[in-house]
């Protein structure tokens, strides 16, 4: 019988992820103009091995796999294309606060549904981790029309990504992680291609070396770090990949520290803490 790989695996896809808000922050291109670029790059590293598999008969492709596959990549390109616009009306606090709450919908989803025994141990790790990352992101919270439809788009978002981490959890059983991840990916850049043109978003790349910072942070967030994710849904639920993204501040908070010299502030560093205090006891008793 072959072994499955460790469960902490998902936490190389994590410091992958990570790096999305590092480039995110040196690229010169509009938010959703980014998050195209990231699925196209993604989608075109897996079209080669993807070819390869159908040449020699390895493909794992059936109809229901692509629909589900396909319904996959709209969810993806819904989570980028609430959250990142979310940004617009609302504070990054809030928004953040509320993309957290995903693996509250993915393990009740997961308990309801599915039947999937979770331990009372692994929903209080769950929890301090959700208090955490709204620690990290407290302090600047505000009122007004357009912050409570930002606050909607990012509540959305995070509906969208649990999803996106349910229906992997489910395709991947039958479906091989390059056939998945190249249909999922490839569908997400179509529908956000498609909502860019609609929204007449400049998708001009505007230098080579802009080019090559979109391409890199598409094979590397998403080629990498989020096919991590897709890979790992076939050896551990979704709710510890959902709970496990929820390490993302910290690393991008360590990241910027280590290469923009941006100093985290003390509430940045005690909701860091809890973070990891949390991943800890739900991972230890996962």
């Amino acid at each position: 019988m072959k072994k499955s790989p460790t469960k902490y695996f998902v936490f190389i896809g994590l410091l992958f992820s990570s790096m999305s808000s590092m480039f995110i922050r040196i690229i010169d291109a509009p938010p959703i103009a980014i998050a195209t670029y990231r699925l196209l790059s993604a989608s075109f590293f897996f079209m080669i091995p993807f070819t390869v598999n159908c040449f020699r008969d390895k493909s794992t492709l059936n109809r229901k796999g692509v629909f589900l596959s396909v319904i996959s990549g709209f969810f993806l390109a819904g989570h980028f294309a609430t959250w990142i616009s979310s940004l617009s009306y609302t504070t990054v606090s809030s928004s953040t606060v509320l993309v957290s709450l995903s693996p509250l919908f993915v393990a009740s989803y997961n308990v309801l549904v599915l039947k999937e025994r979770v331990q009372r141990i692994q929903i209080f790790g769950i929890l301090i981790t959700i208090i955490g990352a709204i620690i990290i992101s407290a302090g600047d919270f505000k009122i007004s029309g357009d912050a409570i439809f930002g606050d909607f788009l990012a509540f959305l978002g995070a509906v969208f990504v649990a999803g996106y981490l349910i229906i992997g959890r489910n395709v991947r059983k039958n479906m091989a992680l390059v056939d998945y991840v190249f249909v999922t990916y490839s569908s997400s850049a179509v529908f956000l291609l498609a909502l860019s043109i609609f929204l007449r978003i400049d998708l001009a790349y505007r230098s080579v070396a802009n080019l090559t910072l979109m391409v890199s942070h598409g094979l590397v967030s998403s080629g990498l770090g989020h096919t991590i994710y897709n890979w790992m849904l076939q050896h551990t639920t979704s709710t510890f990949v959902s709970t496990a993204t929820l390490g993302e501040p910290v690393l991008a908070s360590i990241m910027a520290f280590t290469f923009l010299s941006e100093t985290p502030s003390l509430q940045t560093i005690i909701g860091g803490i809890i973070v990891i205090a949390g991943l800890y006891v739900f991972t230890r008793n996962s």
